[in-house]
Protein backbone atom coordinates (compact mmCIF):
# COMPACT_ATOMS: atom_id res chain seq x y z
CA UNK A 1 0.00 0.00 0.00
CA UNK A 2 2.83 2.30 0.93
CA UNK A 3 4.22 1.94 -2.53
CA UNK A 4 1.12 2.56 -4.00
CA UNK A 5 0.66 5.55 -2.28
CA UNK A 6 4.18 7.05 -3.25
CA UNK A 7 3.84 6.09 -6.95
CA UNK A 8 0.94 7.72 -7.13
CA UNK A 9 2.36 10.95 -5.69
CA UNK A 10 5.67 10.75 -8.21
CA UNK A 11 2.87 10.23 -10.97
CA UNK A 12 1.31 13.57 -9.52
CA UNK A 13 4.42 14.91 -9.86
CA UNK A 14 5.22 15.40 -5.78
CA UNK A 15 8.49 14.88 -4.48
CA UNK A 16 8.79 11.37 -1.99
CA UNK A 17 10.35 13.60 1.04
CA UNK A 18 11.60 11.64 4.45
CA UNK A 19 8.97 13.72 5.91
CA UNK A 20 5.97 12.76 3.15
CA UNK A 21 7.20 9.04 3.40
CA UNK A 22 7.13 8.96 7.28
CA UNK A 23 3.46 10.66 7.22
CA UNK A 24 2.56 8.00 5.02
CA UNK A 25 3.91 5.25 6.32
CA UNK A 26 2.27 5.94 9.79
CA UNK A 27 -1.58 6.83 8.04
CA UNK A 28 -0.92 3.47 6.45
CA UNK A 29 0.63 1.63 9.56
CA UNK A 30 -2.95 2.89 11.70
CA UNK A 31 -4.86 2.61 8.85
CA UNK A 32 -7.72 4.41 11.16
CA UNK A 33 -10.14 7.72 11.26
CA UNK A 34 -6.89 9.92 12.36
CA UNK A 35 -6.79 13.78 13.05
CA UNK A 36 -4.34 15.74 12.08
CA UNK A 37 -3.10 16.29 15.69
CA UNK A 38 -3.13 12.79 16.08
CA UNK A 39 -1.28 12.34 12.82
CA UNK A 40 0.90 15.10 14.13
CA UNK A 41 2.13 13.01 17.29
CA UNK A 42 2.56 9.25 15.61
CA UNK A 43 5.30 10.87 13.10
CA UNK A 44 6.59 13.35 15.46
CA UNK A 45 8.19 10.09 17.09
CA UNK A 46 10.31 9.90 13.96
CA UNK A 47 10.50 13.26 13.19
CA UNK A 48 10.61 15.80 16.21
CA UNK A 49 10.93 19.13 14.56
CA UNK A 50 8.28 18.14 12.05
CA UNK A 51 5.73 21.37 11.77
CA UNK A 52 2.22 20.91 11.67
CA UNK A 53 2.32 22.94 8.79
CA UNK A 54 4.24 20.35 7.21
CA UNK A 55 0.93 17.49 7.97
CA UNK A 56 -1.68 19.79 7.19
CA UNK A 57 -0.08 20.30 3.71
CA UNK A 58 0.77 16.62 3.09
CA UNK A 59 -2.71 15.91 4.44
CA UNK A 60 -4.11 18.16 1.87
CA UNK A 61 -2.19 16.74 -1.00
CA UNK A 62 -3.26 12.87 -0.35
CA UNK A 63 -6.71 14.29 -0.22
CA UNK A 64 -6.62 16.10 -3.06
CA UNK A 65 -5.17 13.12 -5.10
CA UNK A 66 -7.37 10.54 -3.92
CA UNK A 67 -5.51 8.61 -1.19
CA UNK A 68 -7.30 10.16 1.87
CA UNK A 69 -11.19 10.34 2.55
CA UNK A 70 -11.99 13.11 5.23
CA UNK A 71 -14.67 12.96 7.41
CA UNK A 72 -15.87 15.69 8.37
CA UNK A 73 -16.65 15.80 12.29
CA UNK A 74 -18.01 18.81 14.52
CA UNK A 75 -16.13 21.40 16.59
CA UNK A 76 -12.58 22.76 15.90
CA UNK A 77 -9.53 20.47 14.56
CA UNK A 78 -12.59 17.44 14.23
CA UNK A 79 -11.48 16.15 10.84
CA UNK A 80 -10.81 12.44 10.79
CA UNK A 81 -9.31 11.00 7.64
CA UNK A 82 -8.96 7.29 6.39
CA UNK A 83 -7.21 5.89 3.38
CA UNK A 84 -9.48 5.65 0.63
CA UNK A 85 -10.56 2.08 0.29
CA UNK A 86 -12.26 -0.09 -2.68
CA UNK A 87 -15.22 -0.73 -0.31
CA UNK A 88 -17.52 2.25 -0.36
CA UNK A 89 -18.84 2.85 3.30
CA UNK A 90 -19.97 5.67 5.55
CA UNK A 91 -19.67 6.86 9.09
CA UNK A 92 -21.04 8.37 11.63
CA UNK A 93 -19.74 10.66 14.04
CA UNK A 94 -20.38 11.12 17.33
CA UNK A 95 -21.31 15.12 18.29
CA UNK A 96 -19.91 15.20 21.96
CA UNK A 97 -16.28 13.83 21.40
CA UNK A 98 -16.04 13.66 17.70
CA UNK A 99 -15.58 9.58 17.86
CA UNK A 100 -16.28 8.21 14.17
CA UNK A 101 -17.13 4.76 13.42
CA UNK A 102 -17.70 3.32 9.72
CA UNK A 103 -21.19 1.56 8.60
CA UNK A 104 -20.68 -0.43 5.60
CA UNK A 105 -24.20 0.55 4.57
CA UNK A 106 -24.79 2.50 1.76
CA UNK A 107 -28.08 4.31 1.39
CA UNK A 108 -27.92 5.35 -2.05
CA UNK A 109 -29.99 3.04 -4.55
CA UNK A 110 -30.94 2.27 -8.30
CA UNK A 111 -34.06 4.36 -7.46
CA UNK A 112 -32.08 7.26 -5.80
CA UNK A 113 -29.96 7.38 -9.18
CA UNK A 114 -32.94 7.45 -11.27
CA UNK A 115 -34.60 10.04 -9.66
CA UNK A 116 -30.94 12.43 -10.13
CA UNK A 117 -30.75 11.74 -13.73
CA UNK A 118 -34.44 12.90 -14.16
CA UNK A 119 -33.28 16.02 -12.13
CA UNK A 120 -30.52 16.15 -14.68
CA UNK A 121 -28.03 15.25 -12.63
CA UNK A 122 -25.37 12.43 -12.68
CA UNK A 123 -23.76 11.27 -9.13
CA UNK A 124 -20.18 11.82 -9.31
CA UNK A 125 -19.68 10.58 -5.31
CA UNK A 126 -21.55 11.35 -2.24
CA UNK A 127 -21.28 11.55 1.43
CA UNK A 128 -24.00 10.82 3.88
CA UNK A 129 -23.10 12.56 7.30
CA UNK A 130 -24.66 10.59 10.24
CA UNK A 131 -24.23 12.25 13.58
CA UNK A 132 -25.18 11.22 17.01
CA UNK A 133 -24.38 10.30 20.36
CA UNK A 134 -21.56 7.65 20.90
CA UNK A 135 -22.35 5.00 24.27
CA UNK A 136 -19.53 6.76 25.85
CA UNK A 137 -21.46 10.19 25.69
CA UNK A 138 -24.61 9.15 26.28
CA UNK A 139 -23.77 7.98 29.35
CA UNK A 140 -22.10 10.95 30.47
CA UNK A 141 -25.38 13.33 29.63
CA UNK A 142 -27.61 10.87 31.25
CA UNK A 143 -25.04 10.57 34.29
CA UNK A 144 -24.71 14.44 34.41
CA UNK A 145 -28.75 14.85 33.27
CA UNK A 146 -27.45 17.05 30.65
CA UNK A 147 -28.20 15.41 27.25
CA UNK A 148 -28.05 17.20 23.86
CA UNK A 149 -31.52 17.10 22.34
Amino acid sequence: MISDVMTKLKEKGYRITPQRRVIVEKIVQTAGLLTVAEIWKLVRDEYSDIGLDTIYRNINILTEIGVLTSITGIGNDSTRYELAYANHHHHVVCIKCGQAVCIDYCPINHEFNTMLRLKGYELIRHNVELLGLCIECKTLCKERRKCLK
